[in-house]
């Protein structure tokens, strides 16, 4: 806030300034133009009507000099930003510098000053006086403290030659200031600081910040579905932006905290400028920009964990985002002598997650801008609901990497995209994402069903007691018989045994990547239960299989397979019934082997009963 404040009161005092000198101009000429000099001689009057003119030019040069230290050193800035009331402009962008040469700019701003205030001809205290602008030009010097600025513009006071040149004198740190300028464009372009500083804030960027930006890192839980769309991710990647450049500091040494970096500066292109006081602004009218070069990959983020390994109930996912945007720093530069700051500016170019050349950008435009704004011909209608008919509101809908928008309180929303063939996704948290390819012209008007995902569902694991029969071989029974009580799985036969059940979806949508096969186990870290709650399951049809191994001995003892279990949305609670042979002796390291699964599930039908049964 304090930042701004200041900011605001000194453009105030530039444009004050400005007028004030322009009221200053206009009274020099009409006293010039009005008033009688004393009549002490040609070379009396010549001098006071140069005097005059001299005047002129000084006033010509503060106005000039206020405008220039304000739009980065040029009178007419070719490629610049908006900042505050004046266009700042870009000494670096894409790898690239552009200075200007600022001499010449003062000297061409000055002329064109006198050119404004003066006529060719005109009278000076009742003098004829005539200018030659066509001859005229200047020759300006930035020396250590001051700006030496000549005007050579022929002038004639009634025939005679008024000797050249004007002449004056500026103080002022410009030189210094411009020094250090050059370097720090320089040292910018080869070192891309804040490129560096700005990926070390995503990097830092919080998980529990509800704008967190993610950048690289690991998912953990099953059915932790980590999930962003590009509305979802621009206001953070703005927050990172406004973070990074106001954590730059120059000359100082910050408060180091590893949750709030500060990237500290002290010298530029190995040079060091102690006495300088450097600072540091983002244009907040560039935001309407961001918007446009923003982009990222892959979009939208769905990061999805899944099982490490077989028979490893933990779920996980390592993940990496790659983002492009490019957003314009300030850089100010106090003077104290003119108590002005030069500003000029340098833009910071992200692509693929890495320092960039702008080569992200056809001709000035991001690939959203080009795709989701210039040809966005076509326009979509997404209408969503629930299974049992009702909108949903605050559904994230996109159609390629175009936002088409969130849905409204009808379950609607509305937007232009590119007329092409591409993936519709439509996301709420709590519901089973929608993931399909269309044709723009197919979702005109389209209707989405979502079904509601239960966040935690019941699982219990009971046991059907088997007992082998015949001769026991490597692994197998002739033959076995069930008994139809079920009991609690653990203990069995007062020994702890521990379950591992796969849910491998039988049609999963590849678009969405939620419908993963997930792994759960009955043991929860300190003890072997006979319940959990399993988190991650869709509301889709699996083919489940388990087996049963004897915690003690590590010998699998059961088995049991389901084709095509299918999960409702409203279930929450169902039970794993697994046959477990009772009858093995450890002491000769018998086991059953996983061929005998279709077997042992098979006894189960005896039982009237299905290997996995939802629970009324």
């Amino acid at each position: 806030m304090g930042l701004r404040k200041q900011k605001g009161q000194l453009e105030f005092i530039v444009v004050v300034a400005l007028v004030v000198v322009a009221i200053v101009a206009v009274t020099i000429v009409m006293r010039q133009t009005t008033q009688t000099p004393p009549a002490t001689g040609q070379e009396q009057v010549s001098k006071t009507i140069k005097d005059s003119i001299l005047n002129l030019i000084r006033a010509g040069v503060k106005e000039k000099m206020l405008v220039i230290y304000n739009q980065g050193g040029t009178i007419k800035p070719t490629y610049s930003v908006r900042f505050g009331m004046f266009d700042t402009q870009v000494w670096s962008a894409c790898g690239e510098t552009s200075m200007p040469d600022v001499e010449n700019e003062i000297g061409a701003g000055v002329l064109k000053y006198l050119r404004d205030n003066l006529k060719d001809e005109m009278e000076f205290f009742g003098k004829k006086v005539r200018f030659d602008f066509l001859k005229a030009r200047t020759d300006v010097s930035i020396l250590k403290d001051r700006v030496n600025i000549k005007i050579y513009l022929p002038t004639t006071v009634e025939g005679i030659m008024i000797q050249q040149p004007y002449e004056v004198d500026v103080a002022s740190k410009l030189y210094d200031i411009l020094d250090f300028s050059k370097n720090f464009v320089e040292d910018q372009t080869k070192s891309r600081f804040f490129e560096v500083a700005t990926l070390l804030s995503m990097k830092h960027s919080n998980p529990e910040y509800e704008r967190w930006v993610p950048f690289t890192g690991v998912a953990t839980g099953c059915g932790n579905v980590l999930f962003k769309t590009r509305q979802e991710l621009l206001p953070g990647v703005k927050d990172i932006i406004r973070y990074t450049v106001s954590h730059v500091v120059w000359n100082k040494r910050p408060l180091k905290l590893a949750d709030n970096p500060f990237y500290p500066l002290n010298s530029v292109n190995g040079k060091f400028y102690p006495n300088l006081d450097v600072t540091f602004a983002y244009p907040s009218a560039w935001d309407s920009e961001v918007n446009k070069y923003f982009s990222f990959s892959p979009n939208p983020l769905v990061i999805v964990p899944k099982p490490v390994a077989s028979f490893i109930p933990f779920c996980m996912a390592s993940y990496s985002v790659y983002y492009t945007f490019r957003y314009p720093v300030i850089v100010m530069v106090y003077d104290p002598v003119m108590n002005e700051y030069f500003r000029f500016a340098v833009m910071v170019d992200i692509q693929n997650s890495k320092p960039g050349n702008c080569s992200a950008y056809a001709e000035g435009k991001s690939e959203f801008e080009q795709l989701c704004v210039n040809e966005a011909n076509c326009k979509a209608k997404i209408t969503v609901k629930d299974t049992a008919g009702n909108p949903v509101q605050d559904a994230h809908v996109t159609f390629s990497i175009c936002d088409v928008g969130i849905t409204d309180e009808n379950g609607v929303a509305e937007s232009q995209i590119p007329c092409l063939i591409s993936e519709l996704h439509v996301y709420k948290k709590g519901y089973r994402s929608y993931g399909d390819i269309f044709r723009s012209d197919e979702i005109e008007n389209k209707e989405v069903e979502l079904q509601k995902l239960k966040e935690k569902i019941t699982v219990h694991f009971k046991a059907f007691p088997v007992s082998g029969q015949g001769d026991y071989s490597n692994g197998e029974f002739e033959s076995y018989t069930v008994s139809c009580n079920a009991v609690d799985l653990t203990p069995f036969n007062e020994r702890d045994v521990i379950v591992f059940v796969d849910f491998l979806p039988l049609n999963p949508n590849i678009l969405t990547g939620e419908d993963t096969a997930l792994m759960f186990s009955n043991f929860n870290g300190t003890d072997f239960v006979n319940t959990i709650n399993a988190s991650g399951l869709q509301p889709v049809a699996y083919n489940v299989t388990a087996s049963v191994v004897d915690n003690e001995t590590g010998a699998p003892i059961g088995y049991v397979q389901y084709e095509n279990f299918v999960l409702g949305e409203d279930d929450d609670e169902f039970t794993i019934y697994l046959p477990v042979v009772e009858n093995l002796n450890f002491d000769k390291q018998q086991y059953i082997q996983p061929s005998e699964e279709s077997k042992l599930t098979a006894l189960l039908d005896s039982c009237g009963v299905k290997p996995v049964q939802v629970n009324e």
